[in-house]
């Protein structure tokens, strides 16, 4: 969830805690984001983990997010929702039909950058955990094919 909070919010310095040294007035904010079943809801997430009783990515949550009600405050789908003034890149968004996070998780985060008039590409991938990509095969095949002919099509706009 960190690429999908640094493309809406590019120039917060929360987010982009790495300046070029060597030109520090170059503008190297991303031009689009590829995801794979990216955390695009932490609090979904998060609820998620309560619900599977998952205790050390709960954990990891309440660290990562202190204090913890910054985990609304940071959340990208609730960032969409609140309308923020935010910057809005391509993004190709390919999840996991079986991934630990549901892909109506997902589905939600698409409906809400389509409302704030984001372009967003979304591929469910059938019968694919959430480390589908770690294997070869025709899924891994079929990802790659995606984001080749989405970055084409960015380059070339």
């Amino acid at each position: 969830s960190g690429v999908e909070r640094y493309a809406l919010r590019p120039h917060d310095p929360r987010y982009s805690a790495f300046p070029l040294v060597e030109n520090p007035s170059l503008d190297a904010t991303i031009d689009y984001v590829i995801a794979r079943s990216p955390g695009t809801d932490t609090y979904a997430r998060y609820e998620h983990e309560v619900e599977q009783k998952n205790t050390g990515m709960m954990d990891k949550t309440k660290a990562f997010f202190s204090p913890f009600k910054a985990i609304h405050e940071a959340n990208p789908r609730e960032i969409l929702e609140r309308r923020e003034n935010v910057t809005l890149r391509p993004l190709l968004l390919m999840q996991g039909e079986l991934d630990d996070m549901p892909p109506a998780v997902q589905t939600r985060f698409v409906d809400a950058f389509k409302a704030a008039g984001g372009k967003i590409d979304y591929s469910i991938f059938a019968a694919s955990d959430h480390q589908w990509v770690y294997e070869p095969g025709p899924q891994t095949d079929r990802a790659h094919a995606m984001a080749r002919a989405f970055i084409a099509r960015q380059v070339n706009n």
